[in-house]
């Protein structure tokens, strides 16, 4: 399992965390935009139903037959209707109004009574005369037509396209920078058809600035909570793997031990057959011929007897069938070598360096030879460090057509005579060591058709080579 790196964590979390705010100002656009199109219909409607109400009042005035005075009228619809600033009746070119506003053009009415239908009339920008065929007119103030507290509490601006101009009738702060959301809509009146205007801009401190911050505390928790699990199973997996190691290297262990005490028992054992054979000839004569040649002949059995169980032994240790040798990742080890290792001499202020430049070309091997024999030399190297600091390098390259592999380290190197019996089985520098790491070693280069030797560098410490062949398809 590849270990992350550094940086990749926090990035992942602001890329996330990025991510998960465009999702919010994008929800809380959407939800601003939905809030405002409603209130802007709101506002749409009720200024509608103003309208309709000049128009039922106009008729309303028609229907009388004697009016009262304007004033009088006046000061009965102002209740109702603050934006009412003056009405009156245009009839044979007398104004019979209200107020000191002036009155209507003659030509607004004949128009009226010539297309049948309520006119309009500028009377500045904000206020317009609603002119009937009957003569009856209004004055209305546009920015009356709402109070204050009718109006939505979240609109921004309203105005409304008059024939005098643009009337402003609501006009709150908006933030100088944001979103802007417009609502261009005309009033469903035959005489009034005036376009309403709507405008809202979405600012940044309506953005969901804690619900943002509360997502990527929650995000930061999430990914803190998966590294650590991560590495909790990196962990379980490095512990999984030395504990493979490790019995592995018991059985090997345990294996060159055998064929070494095999190799080494198996002449005195012969000895002992010859010696005992030659006592049964010699003693022929004795008087108690029979009772020794029945001891010696027993004796010489059970010799046998060892001799054939240690010879079973060692022909099961050394004379198994060999396993198939095939391509090795060799980088793919060295990775896993890195990554099981690296926290482990860290702790131990060594520091491990590995180095594959052998161009992508690999040797021919066991896998799991080879490793055992790479995480043997480095063992060796930590211990030739003996608990000081320093730095181990682990390089594979190519040298002459072969693969090499050298374990390198800064320690106190080997003495020369111990040199020529590095290898040997039981021999070792180190006390209480059993002399068999090496020598299990070099006995798989050999399974492996290679070669590991031994060498001190010349600006101290050891290192050790190991070169093998390489696969065909990269010497093809």
């Amino acid at each position: 399992m590849t270990p992350l790196r550094p940086y990749l964590l926090p990035a992942s979390w602001l890329l996330l965390s990025l991510l998960a705010g465009g999702v919010l100002l994008l929800a809380g656009f959407s939800q601003q935009r939905s809030l405002f199109q409603q209130n802007s219909s709101i506002a749409h409607r009720l200024l509608s139903q103003k309208m309709v109400q000049h128009e039922a009042v106009l008729a309303t005035l028609v229907l009388q037959q004697r009016p009262p005075p304007a004033a009088e009228l006046l000061a009965g619809l102002r209740p109702a209707m603050p934006q009412l600033l003056a009405l009156g009746l245009l009839q044979d070119g007398r104004w019979l109004g209200s107020g000191n506003a002036p009155p209507p053009l003659a030509a607004t009415l004949a128009r009226a009574r010539q297309q049948r239908r309520i006119q309009t009339q500028a009377a500045g920008v904000a206020q317009y005369w609603l002119v009937a065929p009957s003569g009856w007119s209004l004055l209305l103030d546009s920015r009356r037509l709402l109070a204050a507290g009718e109006w939505p509490a979240t609109l921004q601006r309203v105005q409304l396209q008059l024939p005098g101009g643009n009337s402003v009738l609501l006009s709150q702060p908006m933030p100088a920078w944001g979103w802007s959301m417009t609502l261009d809509k005309p009033l469903p009146t035959s005489a009034q058809p005036f376009t309403f205007h709507s405008q809202q801009r979405y600012g940044i401190a309506q953005w969901p600035w804690l619900s943002w911050l509360a997502v990527s505390a929650a995000l930061a928790l999430l990914l803190a909570w998966q590294h650590s699990r991560r590495q909790a199973r990196q962990q379980a997996q490095r512990e999984r793997e030395q504990a493979r190691l490790a019995a592995v290297s018991r059985l090997s262990t345990l294996g060159e031990m055998a064929a070494g005490m095999a190799h080494e028992l198996n002449q005195p054992l012969t000895a002992i057959l010859a010696n005992l054979r030659a006592c049964q000839r010699l003693l022929d004569d004795d008087d108690e011929r029979d009772t020794v040649r029945q001891a010696l002949a027993s004796s010489a059995a059970q010799a046998k007897r060892a001799g054939d169980i240690i010879a079973r032994l060692r022909t099961l240790v050394t004379q198994q069938a060999p396993r198939p040798l095939a391509a090795v990742d060799s980088a793919a080890l060295l990775a896993s070598v890195q990554v099981l290792r690296q926290a482990e001499l860290a702790a131990l202020g060594i520091r491990l360096h590995c180095l594959d430049a052998s161009a992508g070309r690999r040797p021919l091997a066991d896998n799991v030879a080879l490793e055992q024999i790479v995480h043997n030399l480095l063992q060796n190297a930590v211990d030739a460090l003996a608990g000081q600091s320093g730095h181990i390098e682990i390089r594979a390259d190519i040298d002459a057509g072969r693969y090499r592999l050298q374990v390198s380290d800064s320690g106190p190197g080997i003495a020369t005579a111990d040199l020529p019996q590095l290898f040997q089985p039981f021999f070792s520098t180190k006390p209480g060591g059993m002399g068999l790491g090496l020598s299990l070693c070099e006995t798989l280069a050999h399974s492996l058709h290679g070669q590991l030797t031994a060498a001190n560098l010349p600006a101290g410490g050891a290192c050790f080579t190991l070169c093998l062949p390489l696969a065909e398809e990269d010497n093809a």
